[in-house]
This record gives structure tokens, C-alpha cells and sequence, in this order.
């Protein structure tokens, strides 16, 4: 679980077990406590998948409060062991801060402030960040197809994923193929742009790999019929949530070993 700012856990934080509707203290306190802290979470806003959060740090305490920020989780009683923690800069006693999360998921959040002796934490709140275009279609998947790289081209299933582009939402990347050609290579992401509306998926040409061992290769096509091989956008189809593609190739275009194959696999299904 990513946290920011491992300061909060510190040695003298290490027996505190706390939920955000309670807070606790220290048994034994180096510093005499007079006032607790008061934070509130004022309002949660989300953009697709990033959320702002506006704390108030109405009260300081005393001892005074020397972090704040906010508790993140997909589990109803963010606390310190479940949580994204996001720090907050309190120069102000109000202060807004953001964190990109997880497309089409429920969160909880809730304000915190430390003290010497204490977590002091707010009211939760619960949002959800919007799905993305391509949700049905990224993480973990099987490919499957007939491996024209070995004899007899048997049906050979290879694990993939296809992680999403950060900045493109219609665009993603099959990750997790590697060579056939005899040699330990793993290969470079196949960029994929999505048209979901339209039913398809282009592989865009010009995916040329500058490999510095057995020379650049470009992903390109096969006619399984003939044989032949050939450039071009590489456009399939989507059948529900599986992709197709007629042919996928990963060809060595320059240099001793040009036209020989890494991966080349006919009538592919992704899913």
C-alpha cells in the first residue's frame, strides 16, 4: 500500500491502533498534553480519477499538530495500516490537496492530524472515482493464437496485460510478450488505440524497436494464408471483451538477422 511521508511511522507512533471515528493516545507521553488538535475533511470534489481534498486545521493543540493530511481507502475505516496517506502542507490552517486513485472505485477519506502524544482524525467521507473507457478491457489477460514461430504452429497461450496509457485514455499497452526466435528477450510494449464506439483496436505502424543485440524490430502483420509479410496499421476487432487481431508479428528489419520473427502469431485473441 503506498504511503507518503513513512515519518508518521515512527517509533513513537508504533502503538497506536485507530479508525477515523476514534482517536488514540499514547500510553506514556513524553509531553504533557493540554489540547487536542481539531481537523476537519471540509469537502471532497472528484475529476475522473483524481480527487481534491480541503482540510481545516481548526484547532492546533497543544502540543501542537506538526503533520496533516488525509487517509485514502477502499476500506470503510481508513486508518494508518489500509490507507493512502497524503500529506498536506498547513502553513494555513486550510489547505487543499489532490491524489490520482484507482479508476471506477469506491474511497473513503477522512482528515488526520499527529501530535507529539496523538492521531487525531475527522469524520469520513466516501466518493467514487469515474470508470475508465477502457475498464473491461486492462489488466491481466491470455492471448492466444497460433505461434508461427514453431513448428507445426501449435495454439500456444501467452500471459499478458494491458496497462492503460496515463495520459490517453483511449490508448493502452500489451505488455508481458517475449521472443520465440531461440533467444531470452522480452519485448516491448504493443501500443493499442481503442475505439470502443466503433468496435476496434489499431496497432498503430512504425512500432520500430532499436534492439542492440540481435537488431531493431518492428511490429507488422502476416498474411496467414500466404505468408507474406507486411507494415501498416494493424486494425482488429472487439467482440465483447475479447480483442482479435488477424496477425501479430514482431519482425527484425535490420541487420544479420532481418526477417527473422521474435513472436509472430496468427488469428490472435485477447481476453
Amino acid at each position: 500500500m503506498k504511503k507518503i511521508r513513512a515519518m508518521i511511522l515512527a517509533a513513537s507512533l508504533l502503538a497506536i491502533n485507530t479508525a477515523c471515528e476514534t482517536d488514540a493516545t499514547l500510553d506514556e507521553t513524553r509531553v504533557a498534553e493540554v489540547a487536542a488538535p481539531s481537523i476537519s475533511l471540509q469537502s471532497v470534489t472528484v475529476n475522473k480519477y483524481t480527487a481534491s481534498f480541503t482540510i481545516d486545521l481548526n484547532e492546533k493543540g497543544t502540543p501542537e499538530a506538526y503533520e496533516c493530511g488525509v487517509l485514502i481507502s477502499t476500506e470503510a475505516q481508513p486508518d494508518l495500516n489500509n490507507s493512502t496517506i497524503v500529506a498536506a502542507d498547513m502553513s494555513e490552517s486550510q489547505a487543499t490537496i489532490q491524489a490520482t486513485l484507482a479508476p471506477g472505485t469506491t474511497f473513503y477519506a477522512c482528515a488526520y492530524a499527529l501530535t507529539a502524544n496523538r492521531i487525531v482524525t475527522s469524520d469520513v467521507k466516501s466518493f467514487t472515482t469515474e470508470s475508465h473507457y477502457l475498464g473491461d478491457f486492462l489488466g491481466k489477460k491470455t492471448l492466444n493464437g497460433y505461434n508461427l514461430s514453431l513448428e507445426g504452429s501449435p495454439v500456444v497461450p501467452v500471459n499478458v496485460e494491458i496497462v492503460a496509457d496515463e495520459q490517453d485514455e483511449k490508448t493502452a499497452y500489451l505488455t508481458g510478450l517475449s521472443s520465440f526466435a531461440g533467444v531470452t528477450l522480452p519485448l516491448e510494449p504493443v501500443k493499442m488505440i481503442f475505439d470502443l464506439e466503433n468496435g476496434t483496436v489499431t496497432i498503430p505502424d512504425n512500432q520500430v524497436i532499436n534492439e542492440p543485440n540481435y537488431g531493431p524490430y518492428q511490429y507488422c502483420m502476416i498474411d496467414p494464408n500466404t505468408g507474406q509479410l507486411y507494415s501498416g496499421d494493424n486494425v482488429g476487432s472487439i467482440q465483447g471483451k475479447t480483442i482479435n487481431f488477424e496477425s501479430l508479428v514482431a519482425l527484425i528489419v535490420e541487420g544479420g538477422n532481418a526477417g527473422v520473427p521474435h513472436f509472430a502469431y496468427a488469428f490472435v485473441t485477447i481476453e
